[in-house]
């Protein structure tokens, strides 16, 4: 009751869990700003940790152009997460 006094809605919440559980059990790509987000690094040091082979790499989704769009793997940044010091991308430093 407080939640609703407060201006939060009980069914906002619940839309929220349910759709972060269908983008974790769907494997869902995540663009770079959200990324950022959920890892909380900046986007250049993201940038940066891709070039050393020290975070996922992204997903081409499109090109047009000279604008690339690029999304990752919600899984491959929940490994990351687990233990952000010693991941390293596959093949990369294998």
């Amino acid at each position: 009751m407080d939640e609703l006094l407060n201006g939060k809605s009980i069914k906002a919440d619940f839309e929220a869990q349910v759709t972060a559980a269908l983008m974790i059990q769907s494997n869902a790509l995540i663009p770079l700003k959200l990324a950022a987000r959920l890892c909380g690094i900046p986007k250049h040091e993201i940038l940066r940790r891709i070039d050393c082979g020290t975070f996922p790499k992204p997903r081409t989704l499109s090109s047009t152009g000279k604008r690339i769009r690029e999304a990752f793997y919600l899984k491959d940044l929940h490994e990351w997460i687990k233990c952000p010091h010693l991941y390293h991308q596959r093949g990369l430093h294998e």
